[in-house]
């Protein structure tokens, strides 16, 4: 995922006052360093050595470092102590529960799950303008990961707006990398030579291309290309060290896709760079953009010299987003290299796994879709929130909605756990008790049953809350205007 050069540098972004040298040390790209920093404090709070050290964002920080380093089952139990470590409203839980949640869904390729949560951050009141735009860049490069180029580019746009108005040094450059970034991640996919690419080259088809100017104007360029020439001006006035090293990979990965073999000892340095640093994830993905871009520049032993460190770990799984760039640049380079029995059996093997994250990614993104019109969760992401042990609870409460009766002392007799222990496990997690929770997914089948089309007038809005276990109409009226800033009335009116 080419976004984990991005996250450690934007999730420090968004912690203020932070200790001595780290930011420093992240926007020189030495996220080893930052880590071992971020460690001691996790461990000083451990032992309770002062307060700072043990705050909910240094602790979160210790947690993306390991992320970053792929280390992302301590870091599980390091995002569960920040969140415990937070003293604030609820809201702060429920936004850093979203937040985590999502990036840790990211990490994992569950893309869908990833754009649930950040969207749901995103529409959390009071959230810290910093976190917004952490939760937009997230989306833009969750909707790329999904082949969604448009609406990616439509994301990165109010990122980029949000980032003016927040009038950070950092944020702009982060802005203008990823300009560049997603453009030439498009270009390169939309090569002619890659047109079987068949999960990218379905999302790129048909769709106009757009630049932003220096003053935020948007206008229409000629081809993939032309936009990424364009971008490549902007970051050029990048400062920030880490993302001017991914920027220098850039342009010579653009090079090498338009044939120029030379540019491979700088590329080479650049994945060197990458492991180094201890930036699996990243190298991984790195390395088949790199086959990628020597598959369109039609040299095959190149990509499948590039390929060979990947199939020691990458040859077992055989499902997800995970696999999907792999399979093609497998099955591509053996076909190219006139092993054409080979090529086929991998190409099955993407036809396969392609439509599986098609089918599975539908459900999300047409609700992403819809989302500016309905305004409501796109879809449930509060199990990837809670511990493991406790969904089973939440999947008994929506499966039991629609009582009138249900209490929190029969969901935790259900699951068998004590009903402190029930409360305890969801505010921590979620920032909402069971109750608080229950209350907010009525409102929520309320409202989607009041924007669905086949709603007639003969059925009265009670009868719809009724329908979810809400019986009193002056409960509805206050907790829907508490939840969506408007009364059930005002809905059916859209």
């Amino acid at each position: 995922m080419f976004l984990t050069l991005y996250f450690p540098l934007a999730a420090s972004l968004s912690v203020q006052d932070l200790p001595d040298g780290f930011i420093n040390k992240v926007r020189e790209g030495n996220v080893q360093a930052a880590g071992a920093q971020a460690a001691r404090w996790s461990d000083l709070a451990r032992n309770g050595a002062g307060a700072a050290t043990g705050s909910p964002g240094l602790l979160q920080l210790h947690a993306d470092m390991q992320m970053t380093l792929g280390i992302c089952d301590e870091a599980e139990e390091q995002y569960r102590r920040a969140q415990k470590a937070i003293r604030s409203p609820r809201q702060a839980i429920r936004a850093a529960s979203c937040r985590n949640a999502g990036w840790q869904a990211l990490f994992r390729h569950r893309l869908a799950t990833a754009l649930s949560c950040f969207a749901r951050l995103i529409d959390e009141p009071d959230v810290e303008v910093s976190r917004q735009l952490e939760a937009r860049l997230a989306i833009t490069g969750t909707l790329h990961e999904l082949g969604r180029s448009r609406d990616a580019t439509d994301a990165l746009d109010e990122l980029a707006a949000a980032a003016s108005e927040h009038g950070s040094d950092s944020w702009r450059d982060i802005v203008a990398t990823l300009r560049f970034d997603v453009a030439v991640q498009r270009e390169l996919r939309g090569a002619a030579q890659l047109n079987d690419h068949v999960y990218w080259q379905s999302g790129l088809g048909g769709q106009g291309l757009r630049s932003v100017g220096a003053v935020g104007t948007v206008g229409t360029v000629g081809t993939a290309s032309d936009e990424a020439d364009l971008h490549e001006v902007g970051a050029l006035s990048v400062r920030t060290p880490l993302l001017c090293e991914r920027i220098g990979y850039l342009r010579q990965l653009r090079a090498l896709a338009s044939g120029e073999r030379g540019a491979m000892d700088r590329i080479t340095a650049h994945l060197n760079w990458a492991q180094q640093h201890g930036l699996g994830d990243y190298l991984r993905t790195t390395r088949l953009e790199v086959v990628l871009a020597a598959l369109a520049c039609d040299a095959p032993q190149l990509a499948e010299s590039l390929l060979e460190p990947l199939h020691r770990t990458d040859h077992a799984a055989s499902t997800g987003h995970r696999q999907l760039e792999y399979l093609y640049c497998v099955a591509k380079t053996h076909q190219a290299l006139g092993r054409s029995r080979e090529g086929m059996v991998f190409f099955g093997r993407y036809a396969l796994i392609a439509t599986q994250c098609l089918r599975d990614d539908s459900q999300v993104l047409t609700s992403y879709s819809a989302r500016a019109a309905r305004q409501a969760p796109q879809l449930d992401d509060v199990a990837a929130r809670l511990p493991a042990r406790y969904r089973r609870a939440y999947r008994y409460l929506q499966e039991n909605l629609d009582r009138r009766d249900l209490s929190v002392r029969e969901v935790a007799a259900e699951v068998g756990v004590t009903e402190r222990a029930l409360q305890s496990a969801f505010k921590h997690s979620l920032g909402l008790s069971p109750s608080e929770l229950i209350r907010r997914l009525r409102m929520e089948r309320i409202r989607a049953d009041l924007l669905d089309d086949s709603f007639s007038g003969d059925r009265t809005v009670l009868l719809t809350a009724n329908k979810w276990g809400v019986q009193n109409r002056s409960t509805l009226v206050s907790g829907y205007r508490k939840q969506f800033h408007e009364v059930p009335s005002e809905t059916l009116e859209r």
